[in-house]
């Protein structure tokens, strides 16, 4: 089996998802190309989620992936925090930024049950994960439906 076959697909291209620098718009506009869009879902909310979503299936029939990271997350420390924040500082002065309005603590979020949930709504084609695989009992939740699911090998 190939990946047109495997993801019903046209083209053997699986669009990376980029965290961060990229919405819905890239993975409809690839899955619509005949590739396999992928929408990075580790910084969104479950609202936002939905939204992307929404619009995902509004405007494709075709397949698509949903990216998220399957990570243990790391424990908050104030004082590395500050330090590596007064390191920053003449840069902060420098380029005019407002050291306050940077958001403390983790941005990009390990796979959850919530996240799982709103997927259920959906159930997306194609699931992927990096930094491994969420515990098993939310992705057999992903299975359930039937969704084809790939992971990412950072490390050997």
């Amino acid at each position: 089996m190939n990946l047109k076959h495997l993801f019903e697909i046209t083209h053997p291209i699986i669009q990376a998802p980029m965290a961060g620098v990229q919405d819905s718009e890239l993975a409809i506009t690839v899955s619509n190309a005949g590739g396999l869009g992928s929408l990075p879902c580790a910084m969104l909310g479950p609202d936002q989620l939905r939204e992307e979503l929404n619009t995902i299936t509004s405007s494709t029939t075709k397949p698509y992936n949903v990216n998220f990271f399957a990570h243990s997350m790391p424990t908050p420390n104030e004082e590395q925090e500050k330090i590596w924040r007064s390191v920053l500082a003449p840069y902060y002065s420098e380029f005019g930024i407002d050291p306050g309005g940077i958001p403390s603590g983790p941005s990009r979020l390990p796979f959850s049950k919530e996240t799982a949930d709103v997927l259920n709504e959906f159930r997306p084609p194609v699931v992927s994960f990096h930094f491994g695989l969420p515990p098993q009992d939310l992705l057999n939740q992903v299975k359930d439906w039937g969704a084809k699911i790939l992971s990412t090998a950072t490390t050997v």
